[in-house]
């Protein structure tokens, strides 16, 4: 066994200075993390700027909704494609031209198909979104079609 002074070794525990430093680096970094929370908690959630427009993170989705559905509709998936324009026609305000443009979408899409009883509703949803868009002739075609299935009868 070493000969221990007792004068070296502290009987009572951690030094008073000691402690003081630690004590004070709690504090700062205490206080640190308050400060990148606060900062976390009041960055703004809203609209991201992009080049020159701000958009609203829903319009990202929308856009690749919309990609999607024109990438399925050129494949000649028409089924899938009419269900990520709905969403593209769900996500956008009422009256945008956004809006009528999706709905003009599935209602042709739908006349492809020859349904033309869905064709028209969502025809006529476009039409009332925006007039000028150029939907008559396939209005017209539509009712043609459903006038000549009922008299037919």
């Amino acid at each position: 066994m070493t000969n221990q002074n007792p004068e070296i070794i502290p009987t009572e525990g951690v030094s008073k200075k000691l402690k003081a430093v630690v004590m004070i680096l709690t504090v700062v970094t205490l206080i640190a993390f308050v400060a990148l929370f606060t900062k976390l908690a009041n960055k703004p959630s809203g609209p991201t700027k992009t080049g020159s427009t701000v958009r609203e993170p829903d319009q990202y989705l929308s856009e690749e909704y919309k990609e999607v559905g024109t990438r399925l509709m050129n494949s000649g998936l028409i089924e899938q494609a009419i269900d990520q324009f709905i969403k593209v026609w769900e996500m956008q305000k009422i009256g945008s031209v956004e809006r009528a443009k999706a709905a003009q979408t599935v209602g042709g899409l739908y006349a492809d198909l020859g349904n033309c009883q869905e064709a028209l509703i969502w025809l006529f949803r476009a039409e009332v979104s925006d007039a000028a868009l150029p939907l008559q002739p396939l209005i017209d075609s539509c009712l043609a079609k459903i006038r000549s299935i009922h008299s037919g009868r």
